[in-house]
């Protein structure tokens, strides 16, 4: 694996204000629809480049760039990291999405000059949480069929009192 770099993100408390700039000066798509506010960044170029984020900076700090760098492991990475004289700057996260049946593992580290690095792991989720969904989107595709009413029974006709004899 290349670990190449996956994504890209500015934080900054005037995240809307960099939202709007970089969607003025680049003709970046950019939605924002999501419960955090974060504007997931669409520079227009599937097959070359990056795409990227801008969003407020939350618990992670004031403000910063940050280039994500995707790896096989992210605990491994960032224990390499550790050992080459990087300091955590985000202990590793798990992030629901990225595809049906996926997870992003996420993690920071700040290099031995101060700059902010992330690592990104695409993970499978464990089978039973991917099969809850599963099932439910399968419940909701295919209809139950209907059973067939069972006819009813005929009642029985009562039997015809017998007239005697008098």
């Amino acid at each position: 694996m290349a670990n190449r770099v996956v994504h890209f993100e500015f934080i900054s408390p005037e995240a809307g204000r960099l939202q709007r700039f970089y969607s003025e000066v680049f003709d970046w798509k950019i939605n924002t629809d999501n419960p955090m506010n974060y504007g997931m960044v669409d520079t227009g170029e599937k097959d070359y480049g990056i795409q990227g984020g801008i969003g407020a900076p939350g618990p992670f700090g004031t403000g910063h760039v940050t280039i994500y760098i995707e790896v096989p492991n992210v605990e491994a990475a960032l224990a390499r990291a550790l050992e080459a004289g990087a300091t955590v700057a985000m202990e590793k996260i798990v992030l629901p999405g990225g595809g049906p049946g996926q997870e992003t593992i996420l993690a920071q580290f700040y290099d031995p000059t101060g700059n902010r690095v992330g690592l990104s792991q695409m993970h499978a989720r464990p089978a039973a949480a991917a099969a809850k969904p599963a099932r439910k989107a399968a419940a909701k595709a295919k209809p139950k069929a209907k059973a067939k009413a069972k006819p009813k029974a005929k009642a029985k006709a009562k039997p015809k009192a017998k007239r005697g004899r008098r």
